[in-house]
């Protein structure tokens, strides 16, 4: 497959690695090295998409490096560095009943326990702790807010996802 319908990120293209085209990777995925598993690894420049073919892969101190097919030039690797790594999601293992993928969740309405609309799931930030939703406020929020940014927590922030209905409910101060 070589058309992307449905792109989820999976890691971003780091710093140069040595003059023969190597570039470090950053995974995205539970567990790192996953991200080798995928393929084709898609890359988006303006409009359009580019097949990123991986021919080799190491671990290199605390990450990992990676070779891609026609890249064998530092020079050429650097028009990848800091771009986006992204699969088609149907090429993501199923996951059982109970679990999702965060992409899943982008595109959810966000509604407190108390039934105010604070907007839909725009993306994600990592932290140490947990992972952070990011909330695109609806353009006429009451409490003048653009975005809110909510910890990813169930059972403490997020009270009930419906996958169906694509909303979450959270317990949040519309005014925080």
């Amino acid at each position: 497959m070589n058309e992307i319908k449905s792109p989820v990120e999976v890691g971003r293209f780091g710093s140069v690695y040595g003059v023969r085209g190597w570039i470090r990777i950053h995974s995205f995925t539970d567990d790192p090295e996953s991200i080798f598993e995928y393929a084709p690894w898609f890359v988006q420049t303006g409009d359009s998409w580019s097949v990123a073919k991986l021919t080799e892969w190491k671990r290199h101190g605390d990450g990992y490096i990676c070779k891609l097919e026609g890249f064998d030039q530092r020079e050429e690797s650097q028009s990848m560095t800091g771009k986006s790594v992204f699969v088609d999601e149907s090429s993501l293992p199923p996951l059982p009943e109970d679990e999702f993928y965060l992409n899943d969740l982008i595109g959810m309405r966000v509604v407190n326990t108390e039934g105010y609309d604070l907007g839909i799931v725009d993306g994600f930030m990592e932290t140490g702790a947990n992972d952070v939703l990011v909330v695109k406020a609806n353009s006429d929020d009451a409490y003048g807010k653009k975005e809110r940014l909510l910890p990813l927590v169930f059972g403490s922030t997020i009270q009930e996802m419906n996958e169906e209905l694509r909303k979450l409910v959270v317990i949040w101060d519309p005014d925080f």
